[in-house]
């Protein structure tokens, strides 16, 4: 009892606090498979940023750790992803830091630990709703634009034809173009062999041991080690045929050993021109883990806390750049694998993270021929799902506003830069939600036969007065909208010469700002100017609160305050039932 309670004042996870031994099998069978799969992406993840491979295992070991200390999230695995790592070289680019030179592991490390400080920041401040404003459309497009441009940069890798690997898509194309005559056969013949048989990994081997009487979970448990099995034949491949000696390049050395505490990163006069790309790291690592953590919450009935999310994630970050690695975040295949192998905790994630420390400290040696088309092919497979063209296609059809967005975020990333094609977007969704709030729909309404609803007269057979107008407003009122509402109203006013009074229905009204209240008193006035009498019905409770800590309610006498559309036109309409349907008396 004693030591129960002094387990409660130790800040552990809830997950070890309540962990029983049932749980363990499933937690160490899942962390040997995500093992499998995070060795191989972390490595070529970090070269797909221009780092060293061992940066990757790095970053594999120690953030995952952490992460499992302080997330929410039972399932979520942490680590090198390909957004992030195709936004440090795009950075380190762009602020002119040389690739493969002493200063960019150096500012790819201040990366990590910028976009840290600033996620634990905003964990601090609860400044987790930020990301809102990136709105789905933007973040598609700026996942399926950042996709081409992984997959456009990979293809140097996988085709040995020495094409850019960074610049905007056209770049990498115009590149391409011109060296198509360079292309090195013996590279595209183990690149396109990776390829293949990655796929080959996918559904065909899952469909292939079902047959074999195989079930269906152990099935797909095998094919997640597929990407590992095939790296092995590949570098065996190698070897055997000395294809290094004819022009297929290697990952050579990676240095045993594990991370170690450095402090080596901090440099006041780079951290200026790295808040920028820090900050849009931060941000679409947040966004990318939270949405993949709520994806498995959902399916467990797990509460994700997106405020530790930012803390937790912040101290990932942290951690990675204090062990030498590179940013991370929460990654959706490597997630997923997880979740499909039957990790119950954050347990799974230990362990895999320990695997990855026994591979870093005593198996190095074995990826020295390890063909880096190899792992462009991973690379270009795990990439491919974030060219999201049906959803595209879905945003298309269903909203043309939403869909320029989404475009215009896409071909920002791919034709100019990442920074300018998501600034773009996030520009274009908010003048689209302020244009869009600032012509709120508006419906005159009657009611139907019998009935005691009040629907659109354009829309239903309903009942009308001659001197009752019924006005409903579809969107909470503010400064930016109010000059629409009244002109609106003075046109539908205009509209019916035997009008005397008109009910503004405010059931869809959340807030009235101070400026609103102001334009409706004069709206009173003027319409009691010309005879009508403007009335409001079915003001929420929290606005009639801060409406009676004005003097509208004042301002609208004689008019009143219905509690309903039904109460309003019994008073103002005398007989309800006298009236016309849409036009005839």
């Amino acid at each position: 009892m004693k030591a129960r309670r002094l387990l409660s004042f130790i800040p552990l996870p809830n997950w070890l606090r309540a962990y029983s031994p049932e749980q363990l099998p499933d937690d160490l069978a899942a962390g040997f498979i995500t093992a499998a799969l995070l060795i191989p992406q972390g490595i070529a993840y970090a070269i797909l940023a221009g780092l060293p491979a061992e940066v990757g295992l790095y970053a594999s070991i120690v953030p995952p750790v952490v992460y499992a200390l302080l997330g929410s999230s039972r399932t979520l695995s942490v680590g090198p992803v390909s957004v992030a790592a195709l936004l440090v070289a795009d950075a380190l680019a762009t602020g002119g830091t040389v690739r493969g030179g002493a200063d960019y592991l150096v500012d790819a490390m201040l990366l990590a630990a910028l976009s840290g400080v600033m996620l634990l920041a905003m964990a601090a401040l609860r400044l987790g709703f930020l990301v809102n404003f990136i709105s789905h459309p933007v973040l598609s497009g700026f996942t399926s634009g950042a996709a081409v441009l992984i997959i456009l940069s990979q293809l140097d890798n996988l085709t040995g034809m020495g094409m850019p690997s960074t610049g905007s898509g056209f770049d990498m194309v115009g590149g391409a173009l011109r060296q198509f005559s360079g292309l090195h056969f013996p590279t595209l013949l183990v690149g396109g062999s990776a390829f293949v048989a990655l796929l080959l990994c996918k559904a065909p081997l899952v469909h292939g041991l079902r047959r074999l009487g195989m079930t269906v979970r152990r099935a797909a448990l095998i094919s997640r080690t597929g990407p590992l099995l095939v790296l092995v034949v590949l570098t065996m491949t190698v070897v055997l045929f000395d294809l290094h000696d004819h022009g297929v390049a290697i990952v050579e050395r990676i240095p045993a050993g594990l991370p170690t505490f450095t402090l080596a990163f901090l440099n006041a006069d780079r951290m200026l021109p790295l808040l920028a790309p820090a900050f849009l790291i931060a941000l679409i690592g947040y966004v990318e883990s939270v949405s993949v953590a709520k994806v498995l919450g959902y399916r467990r009935r797990e509460k994700i806390d997106s405020d530790r999310e930012l803390a937790a994630l912040g101290g990932a970050n942290l951690a990675a750049a204090f062990a030498g690695g590179m940013p991370v975040a929460g990654g959706f295949s490597r997630s997923m694998v997880n979740y499909a192998a039957g990790a119950r905790t954050q347990l799974a994630t230990i362990v895999a993270a320990l695997l990855v420390a026994l591979a870093a400290l005593f198996f190095t040696s074995a990826f020295f021929y390890l063909p880096t088309a190899a792992l462009a092919a991973i690379i270009i497979l795990a990439v491919a799902p974030l060219f999201d063209w049906r959803g595209a296609m879905r945003t298309f059809r269903y909203d043309r506003a939403d869909a320029a967005a989404l475009l215009i975020t896409f071909v920002g990333v791919v034709a100019i830069d990442i920074e300018v094609g998501l600034s773009l977007g996030v520009a274009i969704a908010i003048v689209v939600f302020l244009w869009r709030s600032s012509r709120p729909h508006l419906a005159v309404v009657g009611r139907l036969a019998g009935t005691e609803h009040y629907r659109n007269v354009e829309r239903y057979q309903v009942t009308t007065w001659p001197e009752l107008l019924l006005l409903r407003v579809d969107r909470s009122l503010f400064f930016a909208n109010v000059n629409y509402v009244e002109d609106a109203v003075a046109h539908a006013a205009a509209a019916q010469p035997e009008l005397k009074h008109l009910v503004i229905i405010c059931s869809a009204v959340n807030a009235i700002d101070h400026s609103a209240v102001e334009a409706l008193g004069q709206l009173s006035s003027n319409l009691r100017a010309a005879g009508i009498t403007l009335h409001l019905a079915e003001v929420k409770g929290p606005v009639m609160d801060r409406l009676k800590r004005s003097k509208l309610i004042e301002q609208l006498a004689p008019g009143q305050v219905f509690l309903s559309t039904q109460a309003a036109v019994e008073r103002l309409a005398g007989d309800s039932e006298q009236g016309k349907v849409n036009g005839e008396w």
